[in-house]
């Protein structure tokens, strides 16, 4: 499957869409309901985590007299950006599925 393309029409959806509306993605030519895989979920949690760590180790050697406080401010900073682009680099789409009103969204197993 080919980055960011609907799975019934493989027509290609806008970078901003997938970022913007994960849960809530429409299809521009055929409509359908689309939302990111669970691949993309992780991989772009996993790269958010990473680059926050990164952000956090290296912080003290770039700037060696910056508080506490100055590590954490770059460490959300750095996860919401390596976390975007986590998502935008797999970026696999599924069609959202239609789950009953009244139950938990997620699958139980």
């Amino acid at each position: 499957m080919g980055k960011r393309k609907c799975p019934l029409c493989f027509v290609r959806v806008p970078w901003t869409a997938a970022l913007a509306h994960s849960y809530e993605m429409r299809c521009p030519a055929c409509h359908a309901p689309l939302e990111l895989s669970r691949f993309t979920r992780v991989v772009g949690a996993l790269g958010g985590l990473a680059g926050a760590a990164v952000a956090v180790e290296a912080l003290p050697g770039i700037h060696p007299g910056s508080l506490w406080m100055t590590r954490i401010v770059a460490a959300v900073l750095v996860f919401g950006v390596a976390s975007a682009a986590g998502v935008l680099l797999a970026g696999d789409l599924v069609v959202r599925t239609k789950g009953h009103p009244a139950t938990f969204p997620h699958s139980a197993k």
